[in-house]
């Protein structure tokens, strides 16, 4: 069953992302792991130290060679779902948003209960227009964490972009005002809220909409490294 997780999430994701931009590597270099092996290897302890290894690098915007430490975090255990994760964040900040919506599946897959690999693949989905299934990743990730503003941020800036004004939409921005600590969103929410209560158009130039969060390295001993190590 593990080994069909793959499979399933190529098979999701492709027909999403058909006409979008996205890199596909080839080559005799173009596979740092298997993704379907005959006999997976599990070394959990060294996909751990890989990984810890990735996180550092990716914090210092070293993508290539982070990069290269998530994929031998798989290598040493293909269902370390957090490498997986961090995988796709190294691809999301490429632009490489089939390789990215892939690892974010995948992650997604082996950790059903945690809430960042769905909203990262929100991130893709909406950095490719397709405003519909970001709202689903982002309102699937809401669900597993309530509170998170980070998410729900993405959430309100999507229900906007699609331009939706409904009481979901203005309960989303009248959280972020009141629980949010970025003031660049706080000053967007409160201007949508205005905006939707007005009916006259407005006389002066909106604030710039808050762009996409480039989702952050997920630390070895966080939240989401905690689940399991990816292990279901």
């Amino acid at each position: 069953m593990r080994l069909m997780i793959a499979i399933t999430a190529v098979v999701a994701i492709a027909p999403l992302l058909a006409g979008c931009q996205w890199h596909r590597p080839t080559g005799p270099t173009a596979a740092s792991y298997e993704t379907l092996p005959k006999d997976p290897h599990r070394d959990t302890e060294a996909a751990r130290q890989h990984y810890a290894k990735g996180v550092q690098l990716l914090k210092d915007g070293q993508l290539d060679q982070a990069e290269k430490a998530f994929q031998a975090a798989l290598a040493a255990d293909l269902f370390f779902g957090p490498a997986h994760n961090n995988l796709g964040t190294v691809y999301l900040r490429q632009q490489k948003y089939y390789l990215a919506a892939w690892e974010f599946q995948y992650a997604e897959k082996l950790m059903p209960h945690q809430a960042e690999p769905r909203n990262n693949l929100g991130l893709v989905y909406e950095a490719v227009g397709k405003l519909d299934d970001a709202a689903k990743s982002y309102e699937q990730a809401l669900e597993l964490e309530p509170e998170n503003s980070r998410i729900a941020g993405n959430l309100a800036r999507v229900y906007v972009r699609s331009n939706r004004r409904d009481d979901k939409t203005r309960k989303l921005l009248e959280s972020i005002v009141m629980k949010d600590s970025r003031p660049d969103w706080i000053a967007w929410a409160r201007e949508r809220l205005a905006l939707m209560g007005a009916s006259a158009r407005p006389t002066t130039a909106p604030t710039s909409m808050p762009t996409l969060n480039e989702p952050p390295a997920t630390e070895p001993g966080d939240a989401l490294g905690k689940d399991k190590a990816g292990h279901s």
